[in-house]
């Protein structure tokens, strides 16, 4: 597994995108150089460590269209390991959303195979894919009328009630929303709601699960709606799942977040063709960015750390 310091590129990323970086800040977050592996008590009881690694996710030869004759993905394939963080980068309408809801099996491919434990994603029941997958789109249809905690407990439905009320506390904690627990999910703020949203996943993926069965979070710009504090949390929580084992795929377009937090980057062009697939430091160079977005890029590096990305005009 890749070193994570997603804290550390986060939090200067956005200073810098946002023109509010100061120095010292951005050197203290460089220097974190590991991730938040334990809540605030110093224990993590429902995420373990984990080792062995196995093939949970395979696309072959992807294609999908929603109208016949335009289509949004183009032969894409690529494998996941369990305990991966993978990150899915490319233009906007080059197909990551798309990509994201044929990984949890809402809709089914055109043509070629996506397999999660080698079981076809579309075709798993309700309970098996409640088993293995979590999904944090980008725009949650959230249950208005409900109190936060009761919300967050729904990602526990299908698995039954044995812990519920256990994993859903430790999933509001986890996000820094246990103060809002009885607070109706229509009053929050938008970054509230997506971390509601990202709680509810949480919640549903932690506790054991049987031998073979990969837990996969799919997260759709986690990070957009988020101020900078909760922005690192967040990554931070990325990065602990898939310690524990839990194969994260995520859509980002932070480009250095993605170069330090995923162990493999797969760049999608505005065609929704395969540009480029495999570790970060493979995928993201300056050719391959600059073939996706259509523009340059520069780095900034302090201390031999990969601060940002930034894209900037060719002369």
């Amino acid at each position: 597994m890749r070193f994570r310091s997603a804290t550390a590129v986060s939090a200067v990323s956005s200073a810098i995108t946002t023109h509010t970086a100061d120095t010292a800040v951005a050197q203290d977050f460089a220097r974190r150089s590991k991730p938040a592996c334990h809540d605030r008590s110093g224990r993590r009881p429902a995420l373990q460590p984990h080792y062995n690694r196995l093939v949970g996710l395979k696309a072959s030869h992807i294609q999908f269209a929603y109208h016949k004759g335009h289509p949004v993905l183009r032969d894409i394939s690529f494998e996941a390991n369990t305990g991966q963080v993978v990150s899915l980068l490319g233009p906007n309408g080059s197909g990551k959303s798309t990509l994201l809801r044929l990984i949890g099996g809402f809709a089914a491919p055109d043509s070629g195979s996506l397999t999660i434990d080698g079981l076809a994603a579309h075709k798993l029941s309700h309970h098996d894919r409640a088993m293995r997958v979590g999904y944090v789109p980008q725009q949650p249809a959230l249950a208005f009328a409900y109190e936060l905690a009761d919300y967050t407990a729904f990602g526990r439905h299908a698995l039954g009630k044995k812990d519920a009320a256990k994993y859903t506390a430790e999933a509001l904690d986890r996000l820094d929303l246990s103060h809002l627990a009885s607070r109706p999910v229509g009053e929050l703020s938008v970054g509230q709601r997506q971390r509601a949203a990202f709680a509810r996943a949480y919640c549903q993926l932690l506790g054991d699960r049987p031998t073979g069965c990969t837990r996969i979070l799919l997260a759709d710009e986690p990070l957009s709606a988020l101020d900078p504090k909760h922005a690192l949390l967040v990554a931070d929580v990325l990065g602990e799942l898939a310690q524990s084992g839990v194969l994260v795929v995520a859509v980002l377009h932070d480009l250095a977040l993605a170069s330090r937090l995923s162990d493999r980057v797969v760049l999608l062009s505005g065609e929704g063709t395969l540009l480029s697939e495999g570790p970060p430091d493979e995928v993201l160079t300056d050719r391959s960015l600059e073939a996706a977005f259509g523009v340059g890029f520069k780095r900034i590096v302090q201390e031999d750390r990969l601060l940002a990305i930034l894209p900037e005009h060719r002369r």
